[in-house]
């Protein structure tokens, strides 16, 4: 009951909060909101893929986040939101604080199940890494929302900062999180796996540092993460076979295909922004990259690994409650005098089961 509970007020924020994005959305492109694409991107991120992201945490992982302090994510989802209706400043930097501070509390408990977890696994790992992308993600929103140009770094490279770790950092350790989980209940070999989960954890972080270190350092990061996501997306082309959900296999293939466009158009951009010649905008970047990254491979990926596991949980509760069970308290019902004996047992058994 309590799974289902958790299960239930999942679906109840995500939905609320995907219903408050769509209501922007059209006031944006009714010119009634104060939002572009990626503002978009970031409210997509923050009113619907985090709070799915937050329950794949909780029914897939020994190392999930507490449900007492999720509580703080649809609030802060509602402040930041409104902080787009104030200019940059004091106001708008304090109503996008709330969502940094659910960023620091999930990144606090992540890191300390995996501290105190003697079993650590690379889901586990990826977890805690999760939880501290959407700290780093709260933070540079903070700053954007602030109006600082820290490093003289301007707008709109500072929210794309926060969209970058909300995606390709959280959603992404998430994902490897889950896939992960689901070799393991499979008994499926992860040597391939292992070694693409570790480099899509941590080169969000090495091509946020090269941004500030060296242009070099930003897109060898950039072309390792443009080729070690699509690396991702075929291991969860190929992982989609082991789901029971025909309607989670879709899913997750769709995912991975919006993945190889996406990462091939981010690689492509990263060579010739290096060459001083990019071939799109940042804003073209966010209609093309952006949707096929967030909509497409993440959102997708999440709702299949979330279907696949809502629908294997009870079957797990039920084989574990039989193995808890005494042998001696499995008894054969045995079908009453008065059933005739060359009836199937289940003709009438709603009568004799009485």
């Amino acid at each position: 009951m309590h799974n289902r509970a958790m299960e239930f007020r999942t679906a109840l924020i995500s939905l609320s909060g995907a219903s408050v994005w769509a209501g922007l959305a059209v006031l944006a492109g009714l010119r009634r909101a104060p939002a572009g694409v990626i503002e978009l991107l970031l409210l997509f991120a923050v009113l619907g893929v985090v709070p799915l992201g937050l329950g794949l945490v909780r029914s897939e992982s020994r190392a999930g986040v507490n449900s007492r302090f999720v509580v703080l994510q649809p609030i802060g989802a509602l402040a930041v939101a409104a902080s787009f209706w104030q200019r940059p400043g004091l106001v708008a930097s304090a109503l996008s604080v709330p969502w940094f501070v659910m960023g620091l509390v999930v990144a606090a408990i992540g890191m300390w199940n995996l501290h105190r977890n003697e079993k650590r696994s690379l889901a586990d790992l990826a977890v805690s890494v999760a939880g501290v992308d959407l700290a780093f993600a709260g933070g540079w929103l903070v700053v954007s929302r602030a109006g600082l140009h820290p490093l003289g770094f301007q707008e709109p490279v500072i929210l794309l900062t926060s969209v970058h770790f909300h995606y390709s950092g959280f959603a992404v350790a998430v994902l490897a999180a889950a896939a992960v989980r689901v070799c393991e209940r499979r008994n499926v070999s992860m040597g391939i796996l292992r070694a693409i989960v570790w480099l899509v954890l941590f080169l969000p972080f090495l091509l946020a540092a090269g941004f500030v270190i060296s242009p070099v350092l930003r897109l060898a990061a950039a072309l390792g993460l443009a080729l070690s996501v699509p690396a991702f997306a075929v291991c969860l082309f190929w992982m989609a076979r082991l789901l029971d959900v025909p309607v989670a296999r879709v899913y997750l293939r769709t995912g991975a295909l919006a993945a190889w466009v996406a990462m091939g158009l981010a690689g492509a951009y990263a060579v010739t922004d290096y060459l001083g010649r990019p071939f799109l905008t940042m804003p073209g970047m966010a209609s093309t990259h952006g949707v096929l990254n967030g909509i497409g491979f993440v959102l997708c990926s999440m709702l299949a690994l979330l279907m696949e596991e809502n629908a294997t949980e009870p079957a797990a509760s039920s084989e574990a409650a039989i193995k808890r069970a005494p042998t001696d308290s499995i008894v054969p019902r045995k079908r009453p005098a008065s059933v005739p004996s060359h009836l199937p047992e289940f003709v009438a058994r709603e009568f004799y089961d009485r």
